[in-house]
């Protein structure tokens, strides 16, 4: 589900009228996927003429804040508290080899962990996404672990 700013610049006003601080829209769509930039810093935007791209682009933005800084998402409807990605995160494991075990970890150190059912993020910066080893792909074995795709990167 990656959303690039492809995506966004296509339902943008493509004027360049620089309004919204930066000197292209291509530059805003940039910025809105770092979180730098918002819909409502494009005036253009507000236009009647743009309503439908406006509303496409509001579904977009949804998706953008929601993600973590590691671009996570849990999608709680769908989880059913399995805890196979608890007990698959190399940093859970790390902390405690109960994670290993089926039991899931037991410290409060760890990325993530099953609470009333559902899992949550405890500590998202032990996450390996957050290593800067650009020759890697980025770790996301929670995601290939999750039966029914609950966890995905945006």
């Amino acid at each position: 589900m990656e959303i690039s700013p492809m995506e966004i610049y296509r339902l943008l006003p493509k004027e360049n009228c620089g309004e919204c601080g930066y000197s292209t829209c291509m530059a805003f769509a940039v910025k809105m996927i770092k979180k730098e930039a918002y819909l409502a810093d494009c005036p253009p935007l507000k236009q009647p003429k743009y309503i439908q791209d406006m509303f496409e682009l509001k579904k977009i933005a949804a998706e953008i804040l929601q993600a973590a800084e590691t671009k996570l998402i849990i999608n709680e409807e769908l989880c059913n508290g399995c805890g196979n990605c608890v007990i698959s995160c190399p940093p859970n494991v790390s902390v405690s080899l109960d994670a290993s075990g089926g039991k899931g970890p037991k410290s409060e150190e760890v990325v993530m962990k099953i609470k009333d059912g559902k899992v949550v993020v405890i500590n998202l910066k032990m996450c390996r996404r957050f290593e800067d080893d650009v020759d890697t792909r980025p770790c996301n074995i929670c995601v290939e672990s999750c039966p029914i795709e609950a966890i995905e990167f945006l």
